[in-house]
C-alpha cells in the first residue's frame, strides 16, 4: 500500500510540474506576442545607428569582388576555376595590390546559396556614386567573365546580371511631377 501511495503522489509531482511548465510556455508566447512592435522598433534602431554591413562598404573594389563572390556563390560551391578568374580580375582590372586580404574580407560578407539581388541592391548606391558609366559596363563585363569561368552561366546568374545592369546603367528614377497648375485649382 505505502508503494502505491509513492507512486499516485509521483504522478501527481508530475502532473503538476507538467500543468506548470505548460502554463509558462502560454506566458511566454503571450508576452512574446504582446512585444513584436518593440522587438521590431529595437531592431530597426539599431540597424539606423550601425547600418546593415553590406552599406558600410565604402570602396567600390570591395563591392566588385563581394559582387563576383556572391554570383558564384547563389548556386553551387565556389570552384577552383571561378576563384582563380576572380583573383585574375581583382590583379588586372581592379588592380587590387593585395589580392588575397580583399578576397578574404569580400569572402566575409558573402553566404553560401543567397540570392544575389538583395546584395547588389545594397550596393547599388555606392556603385551608382562612385563609378562612372564606362566603369559600371566594366563590372557587368566582370560578372560575366566570373559566370563564364567553370560552365556557361546558370539562367539565375545571367539575369541577376541583367537585372543589376539595368539598375545601374538606367538613370535614376525621379518621382517627383512638376505641377502645371496648383493642386485643387479648376481646369478650364
Amino acid at each position: 500500500m505505502p508503494i502505491l501511495l509513492g507512486l499516485v503522489a509521483f504522478v501527481g509531482i508530475i502532473l503538476v510540474a507538467l500543468y506548470r511548465i505548460n502554463s509558462a510556455i502560454d506566458s511566454v508566447r503571450e508576452l512574446d506576442g504582446k512585444t513584436q512592435g518593440l522587438q521590431r522598433v529595437a531592431r530597426n534602431a539599431g540597424l539606423s545607428i550601425f547600418g546593415w554591413r553590406l552599406q558600410r562598404v565604402t570602396d567600390p573594389r570591395l563591392a566588385a569582388t563581394i559582387l563576383m563572390l556572391q554570383l558564384v556563390r547563389t548556386g553551387a560551391p565556389v570552384t577552383a576555376a571561378e576563384k582563380t578568374r576572380i583573383m585574375e580580375i581583382m590583379e588586372t582590372e581592379l588592380h587590387i595590390g593585395k589580392v588575397e586580404a580583399m578576397f578574404v574580407r569580400a569572402w566575409s560578407y558573402t553566404e553560401q546559396n543567397r540570392v544575389f539581388s538583395p546584395i547588389a541592391d545594397e550596393l547599388i548606391p555606392l556603385l551608382r556614386d562612385r563609378l562612372t558609366t564606362v566603369e559600371r559596363d566594366d563590372l557587368i563585363g566582370m560578372l560575366t567573365k566570373v559566370a563564364n569561368a567553370y560552365t556557361s552561366p546558370s539562367e539565375l546568374q545571367l539575369e541577376a546580371i541583367n537585372r543589376l545592369k539595368r539598375r545601374l546603367l538606367l538613370p535614376e528614377p525621379n518621382f517627383t511631377v512638376q505641377a502645371e497648375r496648383p493642386f485643387g485649382d479648376e481646369a478650364g
